[in-house]
């Protein structure tokens, strides 16, 4: 039976591994070997969800947007960014410290500081924070519904094992009920109360019985290989699954209508989620489009400083001179006038590496906008684009809620159907098992052939291997529709 076609897509991992966790117990008809690796239904969802390489992919994808987030968080606050130099001139070049022509080699070294911080860009920062925020839940949102998946897999391939074991446990009953009735033939046949055809009708009967019972280990062989898949583990691992012992439903109606289980799914379903973050990421893209019509309004500061080799103090030393000025005649004599002229030499000496840093210091602040006037009609098509963006998240949030309403009307219809379909076949067994009473005890007193006493057991069998595909189908039915509505999901 394929399960898959019982439960819906995008069930939660918590709630889908209570469905059975809480009532595991191994069973004793339990076809397990004892040497194979026993895993329980928890131990299989949390293996799986470790070894799935689509979940990692997705953790990566979580990752990557919350580092994306960090990041934009930072653009709010100013940048502050170091410079350093250091060139060698030689020949004819400009003395960075006088701005005078020299023809020496020059060396020059020279820091700076600068920082910047945006005042004003049409809040393009902000909504841009705000839509990294809304990917990040986006992108945790889809990582839980990958997880619900890959869970649902999980649950529906454990259960097919379990349901492959239930058949083959009838296939083997079937096989013992054959051999009980070819041993009473055969002494029948000895003692000469039924011709021997019949017992060669109670052999193929129980030919037919054995291989049904190599068909259904063959289907266990195949649910465990599916199973195993799933984990990521190696198709040659022995593994028995532990026992879970599902009891038989009681048919009522169901308490609540689609629509009623409708409008609770809606409300914490990852997929409904993470289509209307969708829908609000859309919406700051637009307001980021919208941005970019306003003026971009900057701040910034700098300070530098320089040091060069060809860097000299001028150093001026003075002195007074006595000097003939010229001469004074005094009656007739003639006198000499001494000048005390000042005089003045230089010298240079070179300027400390530190003390030109420390005097070299220049600093300046500013205000910068960007003001746009024509750029192609960016902010025009970006604004478009985006609008249409929002609207194509519009139609796939309500193309998930049409899906999902349309799961559970289709759930529920189905639930019904196997209400009815388990309650007819319920009638049918009891039937059956009056009839087939009834067959074997005429064919063992030899008024009834063997023909019409296979052909009585035959359909016994399958009705009862019918029931059970039709209890698995009707359980889990039922457990999709409470789970939508976030009840426990117990048996």
């Amino acid at each position: 039976m394929k399960f898959a076609k019982i439960l819906l897509p995008k069930l939660s991992l918590l709630l889908l591994v209570n469905v059975f966790v809480q009532a595991q117990q191994p069973s004793a008809t339990s076809v397990n070997s004892s040497n194979a690796d026993k895993i329980g239904l928890q131990e299989a969802v949390d293996v799986a969800l470790k070894n799935n390489l689509s979940i990692k992919q997705s953790g990566l994808t979580v990752e990557n947007s919350l580092n994306t987030f960090e990041q934009s968080k930072w653009t709010r606050y100013p940048n502050l960014n170091g410079s350093a130099n250091l060139n060698l001139f030689s020949g004819r070049n400009i003395n960075p410290y006088t701005n005078g022509i020299i023809t020496n080699t020059v060396g020059s070294n020279g820091f700076g500081l600068s920082s910047g911080v945006t005042i004003f860009d049409g809040y393009q920062t902000r909504n841009n924070i705000a839509l990294n925020q809304t990917n990040l839940e986006v992108a945790r949102l889809d990582l839980q519904a990958m997880k619900n998946t890959i869970t649902l897999n999980v649950v529906v391939a454990y259960l097919n094992i379990l349901s492959q074991e239930d058949l083959l446990a009838i296939s083997q009953r079937q096989v013992e009920v054959s051999r009980i009735q070819l041993e009473r033939t055969q002494k029948m046949v000895n003692a000469g109360s039924v011709p021997e055809t019949n017992l060669y009708d109670i052999q193929a009967q129980l030919a037919n019985d054995e291989v049904q019972v190599v068909n259904a280990e063959n289907a266990i062989i195949s649910a465990k290989l599916t199973l195993k898949q799933l984990l990521n583990v190696a198709a040659d691992r022995d593994l028995d699954v532990v026992r879970i012992e599902v009891p038989n439903p009681n048919i009522q109606p169901y308490p609540n209508s689609p629509e009623e289980v409708y409008n609770i799914a809606q409300g914490f379903l990852a997929d409904v989620q993470a289509a209307d973050m969708r829908v609000k990421a859309a919406e700051k893209g637009i307001d980021i489009a919208k941005g970019l019509k306003y003026p971009t309004i900057t701040a910034f500061a700098n300070a530098n400083s320089s040091s060069s080799t060809a860097a000299e103090k001028v150093l001026v030393s003075q002195k007074i001179v006595e000097t003939e000025a010229g001469y004074v005649d005094i009656a007739g004599v003639r006198y000499p006038v001494i000048a005390l002229l000042p005089t003045s030499s230089t010298t240079t000496e070179k300027i400390g590496y530190f003390r030109q840093l420390g005097g070299n210091v220049n600093l300046s602040l500013g205000l910068s906008a960007r003001i746009p006037i024509f750029n192609g009609y960016n902010a025009k098509y970006r604004t478009t684009g985006a609008i249409i963006q929002k609207k194509q998240a519009e139609v796939q949030a309500e193309n998930v809620r049409l899906r999902l309403r349309q799961d559970i009307e289709t759930a529920y219809v189905n639930m019904s159907n196997s209400a009815k379909r388990y309650s007819a076949l319920g009638n049918q067994v009891r039937a059956l098992e009056e009839s087939f009473r009834a067959s074997e005890s005429k064919f063992n007193v030899g008024s009834l052939n063997s023909l019409d006493y296979s052909i009585a057991k035959t359909n016994l069998d399958r009705a009862r291997a019918n029931q059970i595909q039709a209890k698995y189908d009707y359980i889990f039915r039922i457990k999709i529709l409470d789970y939508y509505q976030n009840k426990p999901l117990n048996f």
